[in-house]
């Protein structure tokens, strides 16, 4: 014990002055607060009334689409993406297992044989032209690093805040991964709605074609109107061709989102979803819009695992402290170790290491963790100012949207009424087919717009759902 107290006593003495220069630290990025919302809200908010509830996690079940339901449950089991990020989160959680073996001392065991011929000129005059084997049994090897500065426990801190940032990331990938799917759904029914409508515009500026040539074969009217006609027939099949191309190509984006072939989407039956009446926000959007943002989020776990970094660069600084000992046998012959108690050698005491001259390796090393830690702060900084443009431009673009789909259905409702109107005036005798035929491809026409308006009024819908976090929740902030 007292040889063991006389080791260590200086040791412990040279521990203060024993550490490398630490340079001062330099002004870092800060984070952003939470910028002001309430005047923008306010404006917004006299459209949309407000709610104690958040969007739930399951919220595209809000339109009503069992078709829907299924897509994404089924891109959120088997899509590539989902669990490439599912296999990043498995590596941080074995990298946080990893760190946290450092905490504990180590045992192994250490077995070597050695067999030398000294030279019959060597300068070790009594072993000169000796043969010398040496034999070292050592079944008990402990190694504990004295965590005396908190490098391993900032190390580990540094671990677990990184896999709560992939974890985080796993949720805004299932949030990314569903508002592909229900856009890309939206697309899909739009297309096929849209090329019904075409399919009847093509009919009926093929009439108007018809038409226009017999009169100019008739000698009624002259070329201009029947150029005007082909052009407006080839309009109409282009319009029919690239809404048949978008069908086949939103089919090839869902089954490439689930995870499946192309012929797995053939089976996608197509259903018209349920318009939202009124789209409400939460009273408390400002104030905890943060903890509903899995984005946010994971740049906050990642900026505070870079500072955790930071801490073990800086105990790079002070000297590193290892207590070792060990139990065996050491012996120059394989009898003695087995049969002679004189065998046994044994030994404990630290082992420090001082960071004297590292030719500015600890700097730069320290430079770096601060740089990583400016960079994720500012990326912080960057989540948190698009999270709130997101919601302000969300809502907007719904209500805008939501006025011009009120509009257009009232012109729709006039173009139907222009139609009925023409055809009573053709039966009577007091308009031609051309009028009635051009009230038909003005109908068509609305139809189309009204269904575009519609489909971007519900990929609107889903925007702002995603701009409040899709049902995420962060329960660790108050």
């Amino acid at each position: 014990m007292r040889l063991f107290l006389s080791a260590i006593c200086p040791l412990l003495i040279m521990l203060p002055i024993g550490c490398a220069w630490l340079p001062e630290s330099s002004k870092r990025a800060e984070l952003m607060p939470v910028p002001a919302l309430r005047e923008t809200l306010a404006s917004l908010q006299k459209e949309s009334p407000v709610t104690d509830a958040w969007p739930t996690l399951n919220w595209w079940q809000v339109f009503q689409i069992p078709q829907l339901d299924a897509l994404v449950e089924t891109a959120v089991t088997d899509s590539p993406d989902l669990k490439i990020v599912a296999a990043r989160l498995r590596q941080a959680q074995t990298l946080v297992d990893a760190q946290a073996a450092a905490l504990y001392p180590t045992i192994d065991a250490k077995v070597s044989f050695t067999a030398e011929r000294f030279s019959a000129n060597s300068t070790q005059a009594k072993l000169a032209g000796e043969n010398f084997r040496q034999i070292l049994f050592n079944p008990l090897v402990l190694r504990y690093h004295l965590d005396l500065w908190g490098q391993d426990e900032a190390a580990l801190q540094a671990a677990i805040g990184r896999a709560y940032a992939v974890e985080t990331e796993l949720s805004d990938a299932r949030l990314l991964l569903s508002v592909a799917v229900v856009k890309a759904y939206f697309d899909l029914t739009t297309a096929s709605e849209q090329l019904k409508t075409a399919e009847h515009l093509v009919a009926a500026r093929e009439h108007q074609l018809k038409l226009a040539q017999v009169r100019l074969d008739n000698g009624l009217i002259d070329r201009a109107p029947v150029l005007n006609a082909r052009v407006a027939v080839n309009d109409a099949r282009q319009k029919m061709a690239t809404l048949t191309a978008a069908i086949t190509v939103q089919k090839n984006v869902l089954a490439v989102l689930a995870g499946k072939g192309s012929d797995w989407a053939q089976k996608i039956v197509m259903e018209r979803g349920l318009l939202p009446q009124q789209m409400t926000l939460p009273k408390a959007l400002p104030l905890h819009l943060l903890r509903h943002r899995p984005d946010v989020q994971a740049a906050r776990l990642r900026v505070e695992a870079a500072a955790q970094e930071i801490k073990v660069a800086k105990t790079a600084f002070y000297p590193d402290v290892n207590l070792v000992a060990f139990s065996g046998l050491h012996s120059v012959s394989v009898s003695d170790v087995l049969l002679q108690g004189s065998s046994l050698a044994y030994a404990v005491g630290p082992s420090v290491e001082f960071p004297i001259f590292e030719g500015g390796r600890l700097r730069a090393q320290l430079g770096y963790r601060e740089a990583a830690y400016d960079e994720a702060v500012e990326l912080y900084n960057q989540h948190l100012l698009r999270a709130i443009a997101e919601v302000a431009d969300a809502v907007a673009h719904w209500q805008e949207l939501d006025i011009r789909l009120q509009q257009q259905q009232m012109t729709l409702a006039s173009a139907l009424e222009n139609r009925r109107l023409a055809k009573v005036l053709y039966r009577e005798g007091l308009r031609d087919r051309s009028d009635l035929l051009q009230a038909d491809a003005d109908e068509d026409t609305q139809r189309l717009r009204l269904i575009a308006l519609e489909s971007a009024f519900l990929k609107a819908a889903t925007q702002l759902f995603k701009a409040l976090g899709g049902g995420y929740v962060n329960t660790m902030i108050e």
